[in-house]
């Protein structure tokens, strides 16, 4: 049976394990023997009060039932004679439940009134802890019009609804305090603390812990219990433990029982230890973290300020006032450092930091130290960065800087962690250079392998240019030239010589120390351009070119030259593949698709396909099919792909005879 309702007999109510072990004990059992619940729980029964009769666990068994008079001690070691009722509980044998009053008692009313009388001594007396006895019936009437207005989810619109909430506590009347209450809420006298209105020791701000504990009472919950903030008669704020109990019959009719314990200290420490044990953790992590913290309270009371005049955006104020942030600067002083941070700024003891600013430590308008600004001003605790500082003797050296705001918002204080990082960056720095050497080599080596490959990348324009050339001469030499043909064949003249010398630029820029430029390109008018420049080829060999396209093909990062110069040489092997075949049957597919963050360029021709040899190593240098050939233009495809972090895939068409090449690039911003 539940502890809350043994206490509401008057008679003395306790069960034992058999008779053993004592397993509950209602107040009335500590009105009549002495001890308390927590003293009684778990002792045995003989030993504490006296045994039973061993006819009682006889006629137990027998029966289910034994009563009669037995000799029991109290607690202050006198005797007294008790009435007896014992049975052993339903579906618990081993569970004896007993009902007894003593036998001098002129009537039970006087038991319950020493259980009333010792439970409230107890709480208004010896519990440290302001205790309110409130008249709740005011918020039962508000709570009944709710519902009388067709209020369903009462829950909700109290939530909703503070203003409600505010007129319940108004409405609760305060009908007795205890001493401890005096001294928590007043100041004041007793009587000036119970005509106060109720609403006056809740903040707004706490409004819904009190709802909360409305809500438990409806909805029949025995207790609440919650942590929340409560004023003072003078108006001073302190945290609170809030407790309320609901006995059945009492919610909305009766009075209620409520106690506030103040956990100040405890909130307050436990700020502390937080703060402390965050700061200790950085120094358990890092054994030589440099450590200082800094003081600006002139930047707290500029910040302040700039809210009050509605600045919102730190980012605009600092760009349109660019000396604001050494202004900062110059007020943010060192107030402590330990050992890490004076061998970090060269000092030789921490005297000759104490009070100095970072003027001078940092470079002016460092912008690693505008963004720990910005992100300060936003109310962000925590900022990590790394920064290029100086020593104390203007040696510069890099840091990774880590600057810990203060909790409280009225504290001008900030903790900074740094570490040393100069090696470190020393090291990024030369194997960016060895690897910037490493690519050099490498181009050269690849030039090396080039060098037989000029003159076939450069045969395809200068070819082109000899046999514009020719046609322009016959042209010229006509009769009645055609100056509008003509005009286009000079043209087509240029576009090729300027192809070769673009190509030359290339091999150039691959010679040099220097990176090939990378930038967003679309594959669609590097595919239109390359056309372009086969037209004449593309024409006189008879070979018709599609091109199908996704909606929208995002562009590729590259170089403009590299990638025409691997398009043109695909097409140029399609065209020299379909040369056995009839010139109405010669086509090549262009495609341009996407497909998980990648670019999928497509030449297919209609060629005889390609051989089992060639499958199994279509890269091999120095094979080819060609009389002419060098067997490596394949091989500088691929190698221009890879050098887009690409690759070049290659495959049998799968609707008819050919070949398809397929250009894999990743799009631009995808992590690909």
């Amino acid at each position: 049976m539940p502890a809350q309702l043994l206490d509401l007999s008057s008679e003395s109510m306790i069960s034992t394990a058999a008779g053993a072990a004592i397993t509950s004990w209602n107040l009335a059992a500590t009105a009549l023997y002495g001890w308390q619940p927590q003293e009684a729980l778990g002792r045995p029964l003989a030993e504490l009060l006296g045994a039973y009769p061993d006819s009682a666990a006889e006629e137990l068994r027998s029966r289910g039932i034994w009563q009669g008079c037995v000799e029991r001690r109290r607690r202050d070691g006198t005797a007294t004679t008790v009435r007896v009722r014992l049975a052993s509980c339903t579906g618990a044998d081993d569970e004896w439940m007993e009902v007894s009053d003593p036998v001098d008692t002129a009537h039970p009313a006087e038991v319950a009134l020493a259980a009333s009388e010792y439970r409230y001594r107890n709480l208004f007396g010896a519990v440290a802890a302001s205790f309110w006895e409130l008249d709740f019936s005011g918020v039962g009437v508000l709570l009944r019009q709710l519902r009388e207005q067709g209020i369903t989810d009462v829950a909700a619109h109290l939530r909703a609804n503070p203003a409600i909430v505010r007129a319940m506590m108004r409405s609760t009347r305060i009908v007795d305090i205890n001493d401890r209450s005096i001294e928590m809420f007043g100041p004041g006298t007793k009587r000036d603390l119970i005509t106060t209105p109720l609403d006056r020791y809740w903040p707004k701000a706490s409004t819904g812990d009190f709802t909360e504990s409305v809500l438990s009472a409806i909805g029949g919950k025995p207790r609440h219990v919650a942590e929340t903030r409560m004023r003072a008669r003078d108006g001073r704020e302190f945290d609170v433990l809030f407790t309320v109990s609901f006995l059945p019959g009492t919610v909305g009719t009766g009075t209620l029982l409520v106690g506030f314990t103040d956990i100040t200290d405890r909130v307050q420490a436990t700020r502390q230890r937080d703060e402390a044990s965050t700061r200790r953790k950085m120094l358990l992590d890092v054994p030589t973290l440099a450590l200082s913290e800094l003081a600006a309270p002139d930047t707290r009371a500029m910040f302040s300020r700039l809210r009050a005049e509605g600045v919102t955006d730190i980012r605009a104020y600092i760009d349109a006032h660019p000396g604001f942030v050494d202004q900062l600067a110059g007020n943010l002083r060192f107030t402590s450092v330990n050992d890490a941070a004076v061998r970090l700024y060269g000092a030789r003891s921490a005297d000759e930091l104490i009070g100095r600013s970072l003027t001078g430590l940092i470079q002016p308008g460092c912008e690693v130290l505008r963004r720990s600004i910005e992100g300060s001003y936003d109310c962000e605790m925590v900022f990590q960065a790394e920064v290029r500082m100086f020593r104390l003797d203007g040696t510069p050296f890099d840091t990774l800087f880590c600057r810990v705001s203060n909790p409280d918002p009225a504290s001008a204080e900030v903790l900074v962690a740094q570490i040393d990082i100069s090696e470190q960056v020393k090291a990024r720095v030369e194997i960016e250079r060895m690897r910037q050497q490493a690519s050099h080599a490498s181009r050269i080596a690849l030039l090396g392998q080039l060098s037989a490959s000029i003159v076939h990348e450069i045969s395809q324009p200068v070819t082109a240019i000899a046999m514009h050339a020719a046609a322009a001469e016959r042209l010229a030499r006509a009769p009645e030239p055609a100056l509008e043909k003509l005009g286009k064949i000079t043209g087509q003249i240029g576009q090729n010589a300027l192809r070769v010398g673009k190509i030359i630029q290339r091999i150039r820029a691959l010679a040099a120390n220097r990176e090939m430029p990378m930038v967003p390109l679309s594959l669609t008018d590097i595919l239109a351009e390359t056309r372009l420049l086969l037209r004449q080829e593309l024409t006189e060999r008879g070979v018709q070119v599609t091109l199908s396209r996704d909606a929208n093909v995002p562009e590729v990062c590259g170089d403009r030259i590299q990638l025409q110069q691997l398009l043109a040489n695909l097409m140029v092997n399609a065209i020299q593949a379909m040369e056995a075949s009839p010139h109405g049957k010669r086509r090549i597919d262009l495609t341009l698709r996407t497909r998980d963050g990648l670019v999928l360029a497509e030449v297919a021709d209609s060629g005889p396909g390609l051989s089992a040899d060639f499958v199994a190593a279509p890269f091999q240098s120095f094979r080819t099919t060609k009389p002419d050939g060098l067997g490596i233009g394949l091989t500088i495809c691929r190698s221009i792909a890879e050098a887009h972090n690409g690759r070049l895939e290659v495959r049998d068409r799968a609707d008819g005879p050919g070949a398809i090449f397929t250009l894999v690039l990743p799009a631009v911003g995808s992590a690909t």
